[in-house]
């Protein structure tokens, strides 16, 4: 009888380390990865979606991934860099022919540069972009805060942490060791040395553009030798008045905060570094370093902080066209109070621009022929 029982506990051990070194059920999805015009495309990744799963394509473009079969419609994802990224779900055939879509609809934007407008593809010299969608995303007051960490080459500093101060701006690197290394301002046309970011809000900014070289920066001289930054406001373009309203509204808090010394610690150090100083300040009317263990600690971080900031930018606008005059008023409140007590930003701000197309009156008119309507 124990014979039969150890006999069969040895093949019940066999069968369960069978089962348990079974590794789990797989099967295997192909496929092929082409571009628009049919050519195959190698080094494309293709990714289980929520899974470990991972091949690269081969130089005719075809692939072989193994999924689990609990996935009953995996959704496999392409990416390659500069074409758009792709999810495709998989039905039970297990076969996937996918093609890729360039990104060029990106070439294909309009720049605005020192000698005019022209296309991101016919660029020559160094120009950075910023996304105006990106940059109106931002809860920031000004648009030197949004420009931070979104264009190459660009550093971003503040100064200080008062709200509202101006931020220092360099393009590739300090140029000068005794001059100021700030860049140049374009704003709608107009050159500024010391541009004051405030009297802009993000809201009214259409393009922002930063020339970086020398190609780019040509046309503005030794003015340029920093780089220049565009900044265009919007301008009226529809017929009918569009109104708009951004509003946001939140708080802000210290990421983090240093850890202090409880009384009995603090004491304990000073007494460490300068017993002579320690007992002339601590150790006075017989107070002893035990007296300081049961000592109330004052937490002066939580006095010197706002114990809830709050921060809100309000803005509205109406903008338009009519036959020759196009028109933009807007107007703007921002209140941001700041992480250190007594301190804030508060600014309200109007904007009017007006555009004419203006005709020369008859009086300069030379006399023509090709005038409509006969002679001038």
């Amino acid at each position: 009888m124990l014979a039969h029982f150890l006999l069969l506990t040895f093949v019940l051990s066999i069968l369960c380390g069978q089962l348990y070194a079974q590794p789990p059920a797989t099967r295997e999805i192909k496929g092929k990865v082409v571009e628009k015009n049919g050519v195959a495309m190698v080094g494309v990744t293709v990714k289980l979606k929520n899974g470990t799963a991972r091949v690269l394509t081969t130089k005719d473009g075809s692939f072989s991934i193994k999924v689990p079969v609990t996935e009953k419609q995996p959704v496999l994802q392409f990416t390659f860099i500069g074409y758009e990224d792709q999810e495709v779900s998989v039905d039970k055939i297990g076969t996937v022919n996918v093609t890729l879509q360039s990104l060029t609809n990106s070439l294909d934007d309009v720049v605005v540069i020192g000698y005019g407008s022209v296309k991101k593809k016919d660029i020559t010299g160094s120009v950075g972009r910023v996304s105006v969608a990106d940059l109106q995303k931002a809860p920031v007051a000004s648009i030197d805060a949004a420009l931070a960490g979104r264009v190459a080459g660009v550093q971003v500093t503040s100064p200080d942490g008062q709200p509202g101060s101006n931020a220092d701006i360099v393009i590739r690197g300090v140029g000068s060791i005794s001059q100021s290394s700030a860049p140049l301002y374009v704003i709608d046309g107009f050159p500024m040395e010391d541009a004051n970011f405030n009297s802009i809000n993000p809201a009214d900014v259409e393009t922002m553009e930063v020339l970086k070289d020398a190609s780019a920066t040509a046309i503005y001289g030794a003015r340029g030798s920093n780089g220049v930054i565009i900044i265009t406001t919007k301008k009226g373009k529809s017929a009918k008045p569009i109104v708009t309203y951004n509003g946001s509204l939140g708080t802000q808090k210290p990421t983090k905060t240093m850890q202090l010394l409880s009384p009995y610690e603090f004491v304990r150090l000073q007494n460490d570094i300068n017993p002579y100083f320690a007992n002339y300040v601590y150790f006075t009317n017989g107070k002893t370093l035990q007296d300081y263990k049961n000592a109330p600690a004052i937490d002066w971080q939580s006095i010197c902080f706002n114990p809830n900031p709050v921060f809100q930018n309000q803005h509205i606008s109406l903008t338009g066209r009519s036959n020759k005059t196009a028109y933009a008023l807007s107007a703007s409140y921002t209140d941001q109070a700041g992480l250190i007590v007594q301190s804030g930003f508060k600014r309200f701000q109007t904007r009017i621009s007006l555009d004419q197309d203006i005709i020369r009156p008859n009086a300069f008119c030379t006399k023509r022929t090709d005038w409509p309507g006969g002679k001038q």
